[in-house]
């Protein structure tokens, strides 16, 4: 027996042995500390968790019970069957599933069947990294490389939820019990214990009856506010395509690093938007609620905040498309820069060859050993060349621009903005547009008048500046009803 317990130590993941203790809160609003917080080792502190719940239910029977589990160990199992006497196999696996599986699940009921059938989720909620640990007061973690992005593992904080509006507690079958599960690590236990119990319970909306439905919808979308902000992700994205930007143009790095780290933002980028499409089809799926709640629960302000985060959560997804096109124009100006250094280079190569390639050609001739020739006439023959050459290289190309500015004008034309062309604040219409009826002569003129004698002309009415520009739109037949 003593063998096979240390051969199951040995195999548990590290920060989860057997003996490794669970924080577990049990929310009280009434509280001072809005919670009560114990540190649970094993199955024989099952009896001092009950008394909590017992406690919290029956000092306070109108406040939801809401209870937090920091970390997950063989035995919790055995010490939630102390308070739910049907349900604790289902919440254990779930605790599982959330500390060593990576996949998500959209809020959905443990069953089909039942009176009573709680509904589950585990969400990756997305934030900026250094966000979580700046909120508590945390330094985060120096990374060891210089340059180094943090890897979408950092991005994530993985939350899990078991809600049920009533029947699961034995204490109070009445009573509404939500259970919240959070990875066993330091930044998670300092905004479960700092952040989240007080920002849920700020909420005085939260002690208001609602049926499974309505409930499940709420905890999701109270815990996606609190700890998702696709804004901040958005920021720090512009921020290091600035960044990117800067040191593109002056080249403060190989071109290798700057192509390299572009390339890891494209595929974080693409990465992000999987999370953002699984924040999305959750509130959707979660939305399709509001036709199984009663009527007077389907006015509820709860319906309307999710539309509007379903309408953020598209704009997120348009912003993060068109940041990935700018790193990729990025991209190509980068290869682009590099093909016209690389075409310059070839340029020079290219100009040197021309300049000694046929003087080297002369020198394989006079160094034939059957022609006596003498050394003088290679020095005759090789400066001519040599000043054509020049000529070829220096002379030329000036000669052949020219040829095509004169000949195909090569100047670029710009266009100056003028204000006639233009509808300025307060007006209907452009002052160069020439209205049916008058001419442009007499315009100008009374025009003139107006100004010299200080007279301001009567203001023409809109309906009247649109029939007009109508009759003008038919009389040069672009108008279309």
């Amino acid at each position: 027996m003593a063998g096979r317990r240390r051969h199951a130590r040995r195999r548990s993941p590290p920060g989860y042995g057997y003996d490794a203790p669970i924080t577990i809160r049990i929310g009280s609003r009434r509280s001072a500390n809005r919670y009560h917080e114990m540190q649970a080792t094993g199955p024989r502190d099952a009896g001092r968790f009950a008394r909590l719940v017992d406690d919290q239910v029956r000092m306070h029977p109108d406040d939801p019970l809401m209870i937090s589990i920091n970390g997950h160990q063989n035995w919790l199992s055995e010490l939630l069957g102390a308070c739910f006497e049907d349900y604790w196999e289902g919440i254990s696996e779930l605790s599982r599933e959330l500390q060593f599986a990576g996949t998500a699940q959209f809020p959905e009921k443990a069953s089909m069947s039942g009176q009573y059938v709680p509904w589950t989720f585990i969400t990756d909620q997305m934030n900026v990294p250094e966000v979580y640990y700046w909120s508590v007061g945390m330094e985060p973690p120096e990374s060891d490389e210089e340059r180094s992005m943090p890897v979408i593992e950092q991005y994530r904080m993985r939350v899990g939820v078991w809600s049920l509006g009533r029947g699961a507690c034995r204490f109070d079958r009445g009573v509404s019990t939500t259970l919240i599960f959070t990875r066993n690590t330091p930044v998670a236990e300092h905004v479960v214990g700092e952040i989240m119990f007080p920002y849920l319970y700020a909420n005085q909306d939260l002690s208001q009856p609602r049926g499974d439905e309505e409930g499940v919808c709420f905890i999701f979308i109270r815990l996606y506010w609190l700890l998702t902000d696709w804004q901040n992700i958005l920021r720090a994205l512009i921020t290091r395509l600035d960044e990117a930007e800067i040191n593109s143009h002056g080249q403060q790095f190989p071109v290798k690093l700057r192509t390299r780290t572009m390339h890891i933002e494209v595929d974080r980028i693409y990465e992000l938007k999987d999370y953002l499409r699984f924040h999305s089809r959750s509130f959707k799926k979660l939305k399709k609620l509001q036709t199984d709640v009663p009527v007077s629960e389907q006015k509820d302000p709860l319906w309307d905040d999710m539309d509007d985060s379903i309408d953020d959560l598209e704009q997120f997804d348009s912003k993060l498309d068109s940041l990935k096109e700018r790193f990729n124009n990025l991209l190509d100006l980068e290869f682009n820069i590099q093909n016209a250094e690389q075409s310059d280079d070839s340029s020079f190569l290219t100009t040197v060859a021309t300049l000694f390639l046929p003087i080297s050609f002369l020198a394989s001739v006079f160094g034939i050993t059957t022609i006596t020739w003498p050394a003088i006439y290679y020095l005759y023959v090789a400066l001519p060349i040599l000043v054509l050459s020049c000529i070829f290289v220096f002379v030329y190309p000036i000669t052949v621009r020219r040829y095509q500015k004169a000949r195909y004008g090569l100047e670029s034309t710009k266009i100056t903005l003028r204000p006639r062309d233009f509808t300025m604040l307060g007006k209907e219409l452009p002052d160069g547009v020439d209205l049916p009826g008058e001419s442009r002569t007499s315009r100008l003129k009374n025009r003139a008048q107006r100004h010299s004698v200080g007279e301001k002309a009567a203001p023409r009415s809109r309906s009247r500046a649109r029939s007009q520009s109508r009759l003008r739109g038919e009389k040069d037949g672009s108008y279309s009803a």
